[in-house]
């Protein structure tokens, strides 16, 4: 009766949009990384600020800080329909080899966003950003 939702940064503990997940009475799992080809955007024009999170085997990617929350399936609709485009839900997988529903972004997005990757996940972004005054 429910469902595991991976999140990689606006919905993460303690960000703006995680009341999104405990309104619906989500519940922590844990916190873990996903596999070691993922790569993580800042998106452009986005309020709050939102991360893209694209699968790159190709050219190669790191494993990027996630959350794993457990949500009751009947909520699950009313929480996939507030995500906005380029983000969607989908499949990803995580750095034990599970698969899991969670937040990826349209490749299309990447275009005028900025590739986070190398500052090791969303939390330490908003943590430069706000070292900045950009926040």
């Amino acid at each position: 009766n429910t469902i595991t939702v991976a999140v990689v940064g606006a919905h993460l503990t303690g960000m703006p949009l995680n009341s999104q997940l405990v309104e619906r009475d989500a519940v922590l799992l844990e916190a873990t990384h996903t596999a070691p080809c993922y790569r993580l955007y800042a998106l452009a024009n986005t309020v709050p600020p939102k991360p893209g999170l694209i699968r790159n085997e190709k050219d190669g990617g790191t494993s990027i800080p996630i959350e794993l929350w457990q949500m009751p399936i009947e909520h699950f609709g009313s929480f996939v329909g507030l995500i906005p485009a380029p983000l969607g839900i989908g499949s990803l997988e995580t750095v034990e080899g599970r698969w899991v529903k969670g937040f990826i972004c349209e490749p299309w997005a990447i275009d005028d966003a900025t590739d986070i990757t190398e500052l090791g996940g969303w939390r330490n972004y908003i943590a430069t950003l706000k070292q900045d005054g950009a926040l």
